[in-house]
């Protein structure tokens, strides 16, 4: 983790719409405290999940979500890298890293999921991520 960080986000898991599972990229959605959070897009990131001394590798979203229609909140989803783990109700703490792309509003699901993949893999490259998380 020797790369500066941009910021810090933290809060408690709550239910999302259940989108990024199905796009196989399941997703934390945070319920944060104040509303200072840092620009819309992409970012990679160090995740600790209730204070844990190991960090997860994740890519974070910031934003509105523009591929799926209606007025949509500002919001912050986690994607932790190879875990599946029920994160309901517990606490994140968010270390961003590095923002890979900017917030961007995809015509076709397959595409999002496309980019969705390649920005893992772009996040993995940034950190310097093993190809797991911890066991």
């Amino acid at each position: 983790m020797s790369a500066q960080p941009l910021g810090a986000i933290a809060g408690l898991v709550v239910p999302g719409d259940g989108r990024g599972r199905e796009l196989g990229f399941p997703t934390a959605n945070l319920e944060l405290a104040d509303d200072s959070l840092p620009d819309d897009g992409i970012y990679a990131a160090w995740v600790r999940i209730d204070g844990a001394a190991h960090p997860w590798a994740a890519s974070v979203s910031v934003g509105a979500n523009p591929t799926f229609d209606g007025d949509r909140e500002r919001r912050v989803e986690v994607h932790l890298h190879d875990a599946d783990i029920d994160l309901y109700g517990r606490r994140l703490d968010v270390t961003l890293i590095a923002l890979l792309r900017p917030t961007l509003r995809f015509d076709r699901v397959d595409d999002l999921i496309a980019q969705t993949a390649e920005d893992v893999v772009r996040c993995r490259s940034v950190l310097g991520a093993p190809p797991i998380g911890p066991g």
